[in-house]
């Protein structure tokens, strides 16, 4: 499901992009097109990120099952700690010229950048508090199999 709602998403964005750059009649226009490709650009490296580390844990097949189920818990416990490089990270390059976009073609009106600009931080805030919070359960996962 993340995959097909991230290439809706990216999809969506890239279309924009186009309207935005086609339609573009001053550089703030431009540089809005530009955010909206660059958060698809983002979507499609988390999209491709979350597919290789996915397809990377491997199997041992000398593993025993329950050392192959640490494996798992580490590999998804190593991920969760990192969200916030490869799943965060990358989108905010594009959430950032869009909304100086906005503020370039709209100076007069801060309020809309400052609010968005806001809650995309507090999401970006909560998404990373939540991936840590998961990987800290993993960890407690992981030393219950270990006693």
């Amino acid at each position: 499901m993340e995959y097909v709602a991230g290439g809706i998403a990216a999809a969506f964005l890239l279309v924009m992009s186009v309207i935005a750059l086609l339609a573009a009649r001053a550089v703030a226009h431009w540089v809005m097109g530009a955010g909206f490709a660059t958060l698809a650009l983002g979507m499609v490296f988390v999209g491709l990120y979350i597919f290789r580390k996915s397809t990377r844990v491997g199997t041992d097949m000398a593993a025993s099952g329950m050392d192959h189920l640490k494996r798992r818990l580490e590999h998804e416990r190593d991920l969760l700690r990192s969200a916030w490089l490869w799943y965060v990270g990358p989108m905010v390059p594009g959430f950032v010229l869009s909304y100086l976009g906005y503020w370039m073609a709209n100076p007069e009106r801060p309020i809309f950048v400052l609010v968005a600009g806001g809650l995309t931080f507090a999401l970006a805030v909560f998404v990373v508090v939540l991936n840590r919070r998961a990987a800290r359960q993993i960890e407690s996962e992981i030393r219950s199999l270990r006693k």
